[in-house]
């Protein structure tokens, strides 16, 4: 029977913990040669995505008002009908008809037309934002999904480790000799483990399923298509730049700070469009009369008199028109609405710089807590490992405690989860800084 028992510790021990989650068991994920890179995925969102299709198309449709306020005013025409013809010295007048196109004062359509562009890139801004927030979904919800099949891998050693230990522990309880002999408390112990490792794997699994469907959803594909993980991305992803130049690219690359910069330019067109709608206006136009013949009547000594005749020549005349704006006020409260616009976007790039740069120094903070928890955690797994070897060697000689030997059992697979979570958290933080700079994929 001993002979039983030194196998299986021979076989528990053979099962060599990794003691760099990224170095080796990450490695484990790598047998899927089919792996699709990230950024294929991101690239397909980016075709895919309905939220960024809506995004381009809004901008789309305000690239169209600028040749609507940049046009001239429709042509007015204007036909009139004499019900009785109108005696002229021409002739009888029959029919008069006016075309009238006006002009705004030299500069306004321009101002107008500068305006429309202007808020068109600040729209365009809005299609980059939402670009990237959705590049930095698709990223995370990629870095969780990988991060549970990770967890799940763990598991599940741990749970074979479980089923080996529980093995170990039935052959000391049938066959050891008296004093050094298991307790059958061992084994129920060990039996309690396994149900709530078991447990504990039907959660991630159903975890990874619902990220599986959130990270097709964002691809705007079909809810069930496999997601094929590459692992090459998870020890790649580094902070290539200076901290300083980080803030530097954020502060001026953001598309939140580029619209509004876009905003404030445009507001300051749409004072200066309502400053030049202020001036007078000009109106050129062609009048042109129908006039018909007419025969001379009456007599000169006669009661009516005498009405000469009218040869019935049309007549051609043209027109000039000017329109003078007396009444300023509504001039003079639009061109102050642009100024307080202006004045509120100057603002609120100055409250969302500051909001960026708390943002930055936030991320950085959790960079430098990621890199130092996931140091901590990888001594602690090496720790560990040697601790358990000697646990199990101890309890195959009837020495060990069982129950401490489980305890470092839950240790050793918390403190492994715990060590790629903390690369979790390092490439989220990557990830938003990424998304903060517009840089897309990489910094």
């Amino acid at each position: 029977m001993k002979g039983v028992i030194s196998k299986t510790f021979e076989m528990i021990s053979c099962r060599k913990w990794p003691a760099v989650v990224g170095a080796v068991s990450l490695l484990c994920l790598c047998f899927q040669v089919q792996g699709q890179s990230l950024a294929d995925y991101i690239e397909e969102a980016a075709e895919n995505n309905p939220e960024i299709q809506a995004a381009n198309s809004r901008y789309a449709a305000s690239l169209e008002r600028v040749p609507q306020v940049g046009g001239l005013p429709d042509p007015e025409l204007s036909v009139g009908f004499y019900l009785q013809d109108m005696a002229t010295l021409m002739g009888d007048q029959r029919l008069n008809a006016t075309l009238m196109q006006r002009f705004p004062w030299f500069g306004t359509l321009q101002a107008s037309k500068d305006e429309a562009s202007l808020l068109a890139k600040a729209n365009y801004q809005d299609f980059e934002a939402v670009k990237n927030a959705l590049i930095y979904d698709v990223k995370t919800t990629y870095y969780q999904l990988y991060l549970l099949e990770h967890h799940l891998m763990v598991a599940r050693k741990n749970l074979q480790l479980l089923n080996d230990l529980e093995e170990l522990a039935l052959n000391k309880f049938k066959g050891g000799t008296p004093g050094k002999s298991g307790k059958m408390t061992d084994v129920l112990r060990i039996q309690i483990e396994q149900k709530a490792l078991v447990a504990r794997i039907a959660a991630l699994e159903d975890e990874h399923a619902v990220r599986e469907v959130d990270f097709n959803l964002l691809l705007n594909r079909p809810k069930d298509t496999p997601v094929h993980m590459d692992a090459s991305f998870w020890n790649e992803e580094e902070i290539l730049w200076d901290k300083e130049v980080v803030l530097d690219s954020i502060l001026n690359a953001n598309p939140q700070v580029k619209k509004m910069e876009w905003e404030g330019l445009a507001y300051q067109k749409k004072g200066e469009a309502a400053r030049l709608k202020g001036l007078p206006s000009f109106g050129v136009g062609l009048s042109y009369m129908v006039n018909s013949p007419r025969q001379p009547a009456g007599d000169i000594n006669g009661p009516m008199g005498y009405v000469p005749g009218g040869m019935g020549h049309n007549m051609v005349m043209p027109m000039v028109s000017v329109s003078v704006p007396l009444f300023r006020g509504k001039y003079k409260a639009a061109s102050k609405e642009s100024e307080y616009y202006y004045q509120a976007s100057v603002q609120a790039k100055e409250a969302l710089d500051n909001t960026l740069r708390s943002a930055w120094e936030e991320q950085y903070r959790l960079i430098r807590e990621a890199e130092r928890n996931a140091n901590l955690y990888q001594d602690q797994v090496v720790l560990l490992q040697k601790t358990m070897d000697l646990m199990i060697a101890d309890y195959s000689s009837a020495a060990g405690s069982f129950e401490e030997l489980l305890s470092v059992q839950r240790q050793l697979l918390d403190f492994e989860m715990k060590t790629a979570e903390e690369t979790f958290k390092k490439l989220q933080a990557y990830a938003k800084l990424a998304s903060l700079m517009a840089k897309g994929i990489t910094l």
